[in-house]
């Protein structure tokens, strides 16, 4: 337990595929932003992938976001805390994105951030992904904008903490990619 007091609020969305990819993704823009990451190269769910990203979106036709925002109940708790929090709570969210997908056949769940299940990641070794039933990639290291995603679909921008200071809130925001039909 991280210290870190808050509540949780649960968003979700849906959103068209086609949509989406004309609006949130630009698989080149993240891609750099993503060569500028320490776990490029170190971690399965990151970039360089043996597969081109935009293929992953145009196998499916809408998708399901979720996000789990932490709501701090007092002013001026520690960043350290809040990031701990944050970390248990992406399990949760990732747990909750791993239910849906395994009770929607031709789903695939997209976590929130880079995978953290493995510390280090087997990659870094040049070994083969220890947990492949459970990591996943998120919506950035495909292309997506995950600002623009929570502003617009949504409606909460992404917050950061800064110089220490704990925003308003903080937000994990993960998808669930559905076949066309599905919903």
């Amino acid at each position: 337990m991280s210290g870190f007091r808050y509540t949780i609020k649960e968003l979700e969305a849906e959103a068209e595929m086609d949509e989406y990819r004309r609006s949130c993704v630009d698989v080149p823009k993240f891609l750099a932003f993503c060569e500028a990451c320490h776990n490029y190269g170190g971690a399965w769910s990151c970039p360089p992938f043996d597969f081109n990203p935009m293929e992953r979106w145009r196998r499916y036709g809408r998708m399901r976001l979720y996000a789990r925002m932490l709501i701090p109940t007092e002013p001026g708790q520690a960043a350290e805390a809040a990031l701990q929090a944050l970390q248990e709570e992406k399990d949760a969210h990732l747990e909750r994105l791993l239910e849906w997908e395994a009770a929607t056949p031709s789903s695939l769940a997209l976590a929130a951030g880079s995978c953290t299940l493995c510390t280090p990641c087997a990659r870094k070794e040049g070994h083969p992904c220890q947990k492949p039933e459970q990591m996943r990639y998120s919506i950035e290291a495909l292309g997506g904008d995950v600002g623009l995603t929570a502003s617009r679909y949504l409606g909460k921008p992404l917050l950061w903490i800064r110089d220490g200071v704990v925003p308003e809130y903080l937000m994990l925001v993960g998808a669930l990619l559905l076949p066309d039909g599905e919903g």
